[in-house]
C-alpha cells in the first residue's frame, strides 16, 4: 500500500463494495466533525479531536494487496466512565461488550507466554469481565473494537463519540 494513500483511497481499493459505503461515510462523518486523519502505519489510520486520539481505523489484510480487507474502528475512549449512564440508558452496552478484546494468550519473542496472559479483569459498564486483553492498557487505552460495522454499528460509534468529545470538553 502506497504510504501517502488517504484512507478514502484505501477504502475504494481494498474494501469490498457492501463495506465501503459505510466506511466512506464513516470517514466523512469524522471529517466533518472535526476530527484529523493521519496514516500512522501501512494499515492504520489515527484520528484524532483536538490533537487527542480519538480512534484508531485498521484496514486487515490490505497488505496483502487483496481485496475483502476487513477493517475495524477502535475507539479511544478514556473517559467512559464519566458517560457510562448514559451509553447503559441508550442500550449500546452490548456492542461495547461485545467488542471488547479477550486475551490471546500472545506469546512473546522467545516462545513463551507473556506476563500479561492470560487477561486481565476490568469492570465495563458496571459489568466484572475476566480475561481482557491486558496490552490494551497502556496510554488509558480501552480494549473495545468495532469489526466490519454496519450502519447501526457506526451510529452507535458516532454517539459514542459525541459523549467522548463532550466530556474531553468537560476535563
Amino acid at each position: 500500500m502506497p504510504d501517502k494513500m488517504k484512507i478514502e483511497d484505501a477504502i475504494l481499493q481494498y474494501l469490498d463494495v457492501d463495506m465501503q459505503a459505510t466506511a466512506l461515510d464513516f470517514v466523512a462523518f469524522m471529517r466533518e466533525n472535526k476530527m484529523s486523519l493521519r496514516r500512522s502505519t501501512s494499515t492504520d489510520w489515527t484520528a484524532s479531536y483536538k490533537t487527542k486520539t480519538i480512534c484508531w481505523i485498521r484496514l486487515k489484510g490490505a497488505l496483502s494487496g487483496r481485496m475483502q480487507a476487513k477493517w475495524e474502528i477502535r475507539p479511544n475512549l478514556i473517559n467512559i466512565n464519566t458517560y457510562e449512564n448514559e451509553i447503559i440508558d441508550e442500550n449500546m452496552q452490548n456492542y461495547i461488550w461485545d467488542g471488547l478484546t479477550y486475551c490471546g494468550l500472545c506469546i512473546n519473542s522467545n516462545g513463551l507466554m507473556r506476563e500479561c496472559s492470560p487477561g486481565t479483569n476490568i469492570i465495563v459498564l458496571k459489568k466484572d469481565i475476566s480475561g481482557i486483553c491486558a496490552g490494551f492498557f497502556s496510554n488509558n487505552r480501552k480494549p473495545i473494537s468495532f469489526h466490519n460495522p454496519d450502519e447501526k454499528a457506526i451510529n452507535i460509534v458516532k454517539r459514542l463519540f459525541e459523549l467522548e468529545k463532550q466530556a474531553r470538553i468537560k476535563t
